[in-house]
C-alpha cells in the first residue's frame, strides 16, 4: 500500500520551481492538508472530544521537572529485538538499501506511572532500528539464542514522530535510509497514541483528551532517554544525536535536555511548545472547543491552575482574554510544553532549530524563539522558506543535511559547557 506521504512527495520539484517566483504556495499546501486531515466529514468530534481528561497532569508534571529527577533514566526492561524482512524497495533503490538491516524492538514504556497515565494500547514501546552494517548484529551461541546489536563506537539517530504520525515507514524510507547509506544508523520510535499504540477508541490522530498530549510527550522524551541510555551504553554507539520533525523536533530537544550525557538535536520545522498550534495553528480548527466549555467541573480547576500559573509561560500565544475563554484555559493547560522550561542540554553547541518561514500550522513566535535562544547558548537558529508540510515532505535533503552538521558538531570538543 503506498503511504500517502509519498503520494504528496511527488508535489517536490513544481514546489521548488514555485519557489522562484512566490511562497505563498506553502501556506496553501498547508491549508488543504489542514481542510483534508482535519475534516469534520471524516473526523466529526475533532480533537479533545472527551473533555480535558486528568487535569492534575500538568501540576503532576510540574513537579517532576522541578527536581534533579528529571535526570534519572529508568532502565529498559524486558527488551525484545526481532530481525525484520528485507523492505521491499523500488528497483532505484535496490543498491542503495544493500547492507541495510531493520530489527523491530518492544519493550514496556520506562514512563513513570505509565501503567496509569496511558491506555493499555500504549504501554508498550515500539521502534524500528534501521543499521547501516548488518555485521552490527550479532547473536547469542545458546539454545535460545537472542538478537544483541554492537555499535562499535559509531553514530546513531534516535528519530521520533511527528504530530499525529502513525508507524516508522515515511521516516524509515525519508530519513533512515539514506542515513544508513551513509553509515549513520537509525533508531525510529513510534509514539504513544498512534500506529501500534493507538487506543482502540481514538479516531485516527486525534487525541480524545486534552491532558493525552503532555502525557504523550512525556512518554517519549522517557522512552528516548532509557534507549538513549541502552544505545551507549549497552550498545557501544557513540555520537548520538536525538531528531525529528514537527512535534518530534520538539520532544528531541526535550529528551535532550532532560539527559545526563552529551546528545546533539536537531529539531526540523518544530514549534517552541504545543501552545501554537492548538491556540493560532491550524490544529485550532480541529479542536473540539464546545466539549472543552461543557465540563464545567474541569473548568473551575482549569481557572485554578490558570490563576495560579505564572502568566510569563503562555504570554504572548494568545490575546488578553477573558478569564472564561477556554483558549486561555488550554494555553494555561500546556504552558508545561514550552521549551524555556527546560535546561539548555549538556551540549547546547550541538543544537539545530529549523523553522519554517510560512508555516501556518506552527505560525511564526520570535518572541518565543528568542527566549530559547537566551536560554540554550550556543544552539543554531535556521529558517527553511516553506511550510509547515513542504517543510516535511519535499525538504528531507536540509533535514538530513541539519542532522550531518549536528553530528559533526557532536564529534567536536565543546566549546560551551551548560550546567
Amino acid at each position: 500500500m503506498l503511504h500517502p506521504w509519498n503520494l504528496l512527495g511527488a508535489l517536490r520539484r513544481p514546489a521548488r520551481l514555485l519557489n522562484r517566483l512566490t511562497s505563498a504556495h506553502h501556506k496553501y499546501l498547508d491549508m488543504v492538508c489542514a481542510s483534508l486531515s482535519h475534516s469534520p466529514l471524516f473526523f466529526p468530534q475533532g480533537f479533545f472530544s472527551d473533555g480535558w481528561g486528568d487535569v492534575h497532569v500538568p501540576y503532576m508534571l510540574e513537579k517532576r521537572l522541578a527536581t534533579n529527577d528529571k535526570y534519572a533514566i529508568q532502565p529498559i526492561d524486558a527488551m525484545t529485538l526481532t530481525l525484520l524482512h528485507p523492505t521491499p524497495y523500488s528497483s532505484r533503490l535496490k543498491r542503495r538499501a544493500k547492507g541495510h538491516t531493520r530489527v523491530a524492538g518492544r519493550f514496556p514504556t520506562t514512563l513513570r506511572d505509565g501503567d496509569l497515565l496511558l491506555p493499555p494500547e500504549s504501554q508498550h514501546a515500539c521502534f524500528e532500528l534501521v543499521l547501516s552494517d548488518g555485521t552490527m548484529l550479532v547473536k547469542d551461541a545458546s539454545q535460545n539464542p537472542r538478537i544483541r546489536v554492537r555499535g562499535r563506537g559509531e553514530a546513531l539517530v534516535v528519530l521520533l514522530p511527528g504530530t499525529g504520525e502513525h508507524g516508522c515507514a515515511h521516516r524509515r524510507r525519508a530519513i533512515a535510509a539514506p542515513l544508513a547509506h551513509a553509515g549513520v544508523s537509525t533508531l525510529v520510535l513510534e509514539g504513544a497514541f498512534y500506529g501500534q499504540r493507538k487506543p482502540a477508541l481514538q479516531k485516527g490522530s486525534k487525541l480524545r483528551r486534552v491532558s493525552d498530549l503532555p502525557i504523550l510527550g512525556m512518554a517519549t522524551i522517557e522512552e528516548t532517554k532509557s534507549l538513549l541510555w541502552w544505545a551507549i551504553h549497552e550498545c557501544g554507539f557513540e555520537h548520538v544525536v536525538v531528531a525529528g520533525g514537527s512535534m518530534g523536533g520538539l520532544h528531541a530537544a526535550m529528551a535532550a535536555s532532560l539527559s545526563p550525557f552529551d546528545v546533539g538535536v536537531a529539531a526540523w520545522i518544530a514549534p517552541p511548545s504545543a501552545i501554537p498550534p492548538f491556540i493560532h495553528g491550524l490544529l485550532s480548527h480541529s479542536c473540539n472547543w464546545e466539549s472543552l466549555r461543557r465540563e464545567r467541573d474541569d473548568l473551575a480547576l482549569i481557572d485554578m491552575l490558570l490563576a495560579n500559573h505564572d502568566q510569563r509561560s503562555y504570554r504572548g500565544h494568545v490575546a488578553p482574554l477573558p478569564s472564561h475563554d477556554v483558549k486561555a484555559r488550554l494555553a494555561a493547560f500546556l504552558s508545561l510544553t514550552n521549551i524555556e522550561n527546560f535546561p539548555p542540554p549538556r551540549r547546547s553547541d550541538a543544537v539545530i532549530f529549523a523553522h519554517a518561514t510560512e508555516d501556518q500550522y506552527v505560525g511564526e513566535n520570535a518572541h518565543q524563539w528568542e527566549l530559547v535562544r537566551r536560554r540554550w547558548p550556543g544552539a543554531r537558529f535556521q529558517h527553511v522558506k516553506a511550510g509547515h508540510v513542504s517543510g516535511i515532505l519535499f525538504e528531507t535533503q536540509e533535514f538530513l543535511a541539519t542532522i550531518s552538521e549536528v553530528l559533526q558538531q557532536l564529534k567536536q570538543p565543546p566549546y560551551i559547557t551548560s550546567p
